[in-house]
């Protein structure tokens, strides 16, 4: 499988799964619930499990914190606050005047559209100028909200007739352009659904394309992770019943946020970001895991701060990847890392030196033959006369090769790490024999 194809499809694997589980329980429920009545010792589970979404949405603002992910705090919130609105929600509280009815709705508009702006902070603290902001938003919705949505007696709609007697033509039409936005909100749907409206199913779509556009260029996980939790709380507030529909697939939703938190957490400790390998903290790992038979390959890039100086740091990275990119499919069962700058590490489990040094070699050669081609620094400006007649203009091929030495435990080099650091000798001697060879 391309690369590109499992940076796409791995972090959505954890949220398609959570979605899929949800989907099961709920299809099992009336089952799930009648087993679970007739053990005594299990029965307190019906009625703790309620809360489940707000203890998974407290979990998610803990771990956001401790994490610095304010836009992960801002989400867990979000969700447990429209939870909260929509769950509770029933025709009785309409009567009994304590909730407006077009709050359930209000809120399914605002809560995609609130998660699709909270992935801009992923990578925020709360405590910053942005999180702040944010924050301040978050609390205006809630003030708005309350008094777009409240009935006649409550204290929203009693600031509007004390606001009456200031500035009466003022008030006529804050009240017209309110009027004008429940009926938005509660506008029955596109499809006839009575529990999401049209203005619920367009907010939905928008923040789908905005997050799924986000992920599609950074192949983030937690950003996998946000559109598992649109996906969810959709089918959680669209569901025929919203019980358990809304608890199973809300708590879903926060723990897609957590689980994809925490892979990225992992991802940054262990694996590297600009070549995609495991990085040195994963190789120290695995170094603690060989048998007694194995091999290490330590592999350098020649010349590469010459190359860097000439070309720019930027065409640099394009070889680090292009070297991680062969190194990564080296046959022979190899395990490769970034081990750190341009140096890269390889482990053939099972094998000793001499058996990896056939396929070193093949990685070696294919690495001279990659044609490398690099921008110029002056390149030509184009006219509309030679505008895709030079093609090749401005541009130039310039050589990558590399350096690798081997070696594998002996009774002088008992464990991994001495046979790292002998690995590194041989590297050491491939360069100073004349570079782009093998040394054992």
């Amino acid at each position: 499988m391309p690369l590109w194809v499992k940076r796409i499809v791995y972090p959505l694997i954890i949220p398609t799964v959570l979605i899929i589980l949800s989907a099961l329980v709920i299809w099992k429920w009336p089952d799930l619930v009648h087993k679970i009545n007739q053990v005594k010792e299990l029965r307190a589970l019906l009625i703790i499990l309620p809360v489940l979404p707000y203890a998974v949405c407290a979990l998610g603002i803990i771990m956001g914190w401790r994490y610095g992910n304010a836009g992960m705090m801002l989400a867990s919130l979000a969700l447990a606050i429209s939870y909260l609105v929509v769950d509770g929600f029933t025709p009785a509280s309409v009567v009994a005047g304590g909730i407006g009815p077009s709050l359930p709705k209000t809120v399914a508009f605002l809560l995609p559209l609130n998660l699709a702006v909270f992935t801009l902070l992923t990578k925020r603290r709360i405590f910053t100028s942005t999180g702040v902001l944010f924050v301040f938003l978050v609390m205006l919705q809630i003030s708005a909200v309350v008094v777009l949505c409240s009935p006649p007696h409550d204290p929203g709609a009693r600031l509007l007739s004390r606001m009456g007697s200031l500035s009466p033509e003022g008030t006529k039409k804050l009240t017209e352009f309110l009027t004008g936005l429940r009926s938005f909100f509660h506008d029955s749907s596109l499809f006839g659904h009575a529990r999401v409206s049209t203005s619920s199913i367009i907010a939905y779509s928008l923040a789908l394309v905005f997050v799924l556009i986000r992920f599609l260029l950074r192949r983030d996980v937690i950003l996998g992770g946000f559109l598992g939790a649109l996906v969810a709380t959709f089918i959680g507030i669209a569901a025929d019943s919203l019980e358990p529909s809304m608890m199973i697939f809300f708590s879903a939703a926060g723990f897609m946020l957590i689980i994809t938190s925490i892979e990225a957490s992992f991802s940054l400790a262990y694996m590297d970001d600009l070549t995609g390998l495991p990085g040195r903290r994963s190789l120290n790992q695995s170094l603690g895991e060989l048998g007694k038979k194995y091999a290490i390959a330590m592999i350098d890039i020649d010349l590469f701060k010459k190359f860097n100086d000439r070309y720019g740091h930027q065409t640099g990275d394009q070889v680090l990847k292009m070297v991680a990119s062969k190194l990564r499919n080296m046959s022979g069962g190899s395990k490769a890392f970034r081990y750190g700058g341009e140096e890269f590490t390889a482990i053939f489990p099972g094998k000793d030196a001499e058996e990896a040094v056939p396929y070193l070699q093949k990685y070696r050669r294919m690495i001279e033959n990659t044609p490398f081609v690099v921008r110029s620094k002056t390149r030509r400006k184009s006219t509309s006369k030679s505008r895709g007649k030079t093609k090749l203009s401005g541009l130039r091929r310039a050589k990558v090769t590399v350096s690798i030495g081997v070696a594998a435990p002996d009774k002088d080099l008992a464990n991994p790490e001495r046979v790292l650091k002998a690995a590194d000798k041989a590297l050491y001697k491939a360069k100073k024999a004349g570079r782009n060879r093998v040394k054992i």
